[in-house]
């Protein structure tokens, strides 16, 4: 396995980062981050959700960890065929910026890693364009 860790580009957010960090505590809002033209079968509950990213196999995954104002951390769980963490950062002065780390087959490592950073970039830009 291939270590990978994927930063996006740093935005500022259009709410408060107190506002932000509420809106992603809620996976009903996190469908919201993700490219609709590339996401099926969105499913969630208020612990996990679920979703295929077209190309990729489908996905589970929960909150690790909160830092309120700071950081929520997610982590995929079940079956998927790949591990990952994805890190919100909200940073001082209003940014934002998203990590995806973890753990692959270095032959997928090399076809997904372009996909992957497109979609970490897609997140952050929607996630500071939130208006709450």
């Amino acid at each position: 396995m291939a270590h990978f860790s994927i930063l996006s580009e740093t935005h500022s957010l259009q709410s408060s980062a107190y506002n932000v960090f509420d809106f992603m505590g809620d996976f009903n809002n996190f469908k919201h981050l993700l490219p609709e033209d590339k996401i099926t079968n969105f499913e969630c509950t208020s612990e996990q959700c679920s979703f295929g990213i077209k190309g990729l196999m489908p996905l589970t995954i929960k909150i690790k960890e909160r830092i309120p104002k700071s950081q929520i951390t997610f982590e995929t769980t079940g079956v998927a065929k790949f591990v990952f963490t994805l890190h919100i950062h909200l940073l001082e002065n209003q940014k934002t910026n998203i990590e995806l780390e973890g753990d692959m087959n270095p032959f997928i490592k090399a076809m997904a890693e372009k996909p992957l950073r497109e979609l970490v970039n897609t997140m952050a830009t929607k996630l500071a364009a939130v208006v709450i």
